[in-house]
């Protein structure tokens, strides 16, 4: 009897220690590994505990001054992270980042023992194909930073054509892809590093874009879309239940669907998968959220924005969408102030030089080509070859250009349309805003390319846009019929001579499927007012009969073209005299004769004029 007494003596007062310390109750919201049976339950407790941090009152801490000031500003900060970390702010992300990091280690305990508990990196064989790439990818961006998925998929054959799987089908990577890639790295293991991707998955779970997260940050990456193919829900079939028929298991769902394009590549990563539709919802209905008004909702169902990095950013819900989806297009994967890096087939240095000289030499052109074809990251290398004492103007539909970043030294003024102001508003005001050149993001709609050809006659010393026409003669009745709807210009041939009157030169963009990125042609438009008659009299009479009933307002002259046989640019007529000496007159004839010079050694290095 004595012994259960003091039993009760001694125990009750622990009992009542463990039940109203509140040490014990702060222990009891946050385990450590100790209580910790999988990574779901991580993930629980960290989002408790940064909730709890950003919600706190350190007002009732009862704190000096001092370490309040200093623990407010610590959780504003963290509030801002939490806010726009997933917009494109690297800094914001890597501080999310180390802040779960320091809560993995100094709350959870983990170390270098009991962080197998959570991903299996002591035995490969239990880590699944997530696991692994997540990994690898921590170890490349030791070397090689934000770029790092090219070089592995450079490494492992990732984006080798040859490996396509079935006809028809963009190249795809399988969790047996990345089981070989793995097995032939044999990765050893830092704690550093696995705790780095454990951050990693966590940020990205809670915060980040899921699965999606490291290849829309990864710079070498030219856009990633998710949401794209797959099912768009499960459809019961009792026919194929009684035949036993398991077909409906095998197909992959819209949330299990994310592509990637690297070097103007497809690449389908059939390993990532965000798993339920739960968890592609929200990535959606964040990430266009940087510096937009409006919300995805069912009665605005599609929204185009940035990321703050210049990504273009579409989301789509239903019911216009089959279901979420979300597009990423990005503008970093080459240095947009090298032009090499983008032109880059034989004779390219000649293509080079041309384009410094119809630049520099002032010339109105625009740059032509399908979407993805490069365009937009070949106008930013252009601008490197503008006089660095002109200002320049900058109208978009979105930031995406983003030049002040690129040439910060630069006069450069961005402006994008907002509500009901649009771009044909900017345009016109910029007529008012010391501007030497306007650059328009993208001419796509009539109002605009009407706008464009107005200033391009008299608002500024030169006027550069870009269009998604196949032909330079489809581009000028675009630029044509625009005036005439837009603009009340009743005669077409008036609308067409406007036209053809400020527009030189036609750069064609494209990018094929093997994703090689080339100038498909540089095209002159030579108004036929400007062409001497010919010498022989009966040639000249011809002529004067051709312009007097203004059947052909100007003739097109294919100065480069692109020789997918040879992966080569063949040039095939000289620049019109007209516009040598335009360009002698703002250049000067030292340029003109470098022209020239490159000219020769093309002919003669093989590259040979047509006739």
């Amino acid at each position: 009897m004595i012994w259960i007494v003091l039993i009760l003596f001694f125990l009750v007062p622990a009992v009542l220690i463990a039940v109203f310390d509140p040490s014990t109750k702060r222990k009891g919201k946050a385990g450590t590994i100790h209580d910790i049976i999988n990574l779901d339950t991580v993930l629980t407790e960290c989002r408790l505990f940064i909730n709890e941090t950003v919600s706190r009152d350190y007002t009732e801490l009862h704190l000096n001054r001092e370490e309040t000031i200093k623990r407010e500003k610590q959780q504003a900060r963290l509030k801002r992270a939490l806010r726009e970390a997933c917009l494109g702010d690297v800094g914001d992300r890597e501080y999310m980042k180390e802040y779960i990091k320091e809560f993995l280690q100094k709350r959870m305990q983990i170390d270098n023992e009991n962080i197998c508990r959570l991903i299996k990196f002591d035995i490969p064989s239990l880590m699944n194909a997530q696991d692994k790439f997540e990994y690898m990818y921590v170890l490349y961006s030791r070397k090689y930073g934000n770029r790092c998925f090219s070089k592995m998929a450079e490494d492992f054959e990732w984006a080798d054509p040859e490996k396509e799987k079935v006809a028809d089908t963009p190249l795809c990577i399988t969790d047996d892809d990345i089981n070989a890639a793995y097995d032939a790295m044999s990765p050893g293991g830092k704690f550093t590093d696995r705790l780095d991707m454990l951050s990693q998955r966590i940020y990205q779970k809670l915060y980040g874009h899921d699965c999606a997260d490291l290849l829309i940050m990864d710079e070498s990456v030219d856009g990633v879309s998710a949401g794209v193919g797959g099912r768009s829900r499960v459809e019961y079939d009792y026919m194929k239940e009684l035949e036993g028929s398991d077909d409906m298991s095998h197909t992959s769902m819209n949330y299990e669907t994310l592509y990637s394009v690297l070097h103007g590549k497809l690449i389908r990563l059939k390993f990532l998968s965000f798993e339920r539709e739960e968890n592609l919802k929200r990535v959606v209905k964040n990430i266009y959220r940087y510096n937009i008004r409006t919300s995805l909702s069912r009665k605005n169902p599609i929204i185009h924005g940035t990321l703050k990095n210049g990504s273009r950013i579409v989301a789509a819900r239903p019911p216009v969408s089959d279901g979420w989806a979300f597009y990423v297009r990005k503008f970093k994967s080459s240095d947009a102030r090298k032009i090499s890096s983008l032109i880059t087939h034989k004779n390219a240095e000649t293509v080079i030089e041309l384009l410094r000289l119809i630049t520099g030499g002032e010339m109105n052109f625009c740059i032509s080509g399908p979407m993805g074809g490069g365009k937009t990251t070949l106008l930013k290398s252009l601008v490197g070859f503008m006089d660095p004492k002109y200002t320049i103007r900058v109208a978009e539909s979105s930031f995406e250009l983003n030049l002040n970043n690129v040439y910060p030294e630069r006069n450069i003024h961005m402006m994008q349309e907002r509500g009901d102001f649009s771009i044909y508003d900017i345009i016109t005001g910029t007529k008012k805003m010391d501007t030497d050149i306007l650059i328009v993001g993208e001419v796509n709609e009539p109002k605009i390319a009407g706008a464009y050809v107005q200033v391009a006659q008299s608002g500024s010393r030169m006027a550069v846009t870009t269009l998604h026409h196949e032909t330079t003669d489809k581009l000028i009745e675009y630029l044509r019929n625009a005036l005439v709807a837009e603009f009340g210009i009743s005669d077409v041939k008036v609308a067409e001579k406007q036209v053809v009157d400020i527009l030189n030169f036609d750069v064609h963009m494209v990018h094929d499927v093997d994703g090689n990125f080339y100038i498909e042609r540089i095209t002159e438009i030579i108004p036929r007012e400007r062409e001497d008659y010919p010498e022989k009299t009966q040639d000249a009479i011809k002529e004067y009969f051709v312009r007097s009933t203004d059947r052909y307002l100007y003739r097109l002259r294919n100065i480069i073209r692109f020789e997918k046989d040879t992966m080569s640019y063949r040039f095939c007529a000289d620049i019109s005299d007209y516009t040598k000496t335009r360009i002698a007159a703002k250049t000067g004839l030292s340029k003109l004769d470098e022209w020239e010079t490159y000219l020769s050694n093309s002919k003669a290095g093989g590259a040979a004029l047509e006739t």
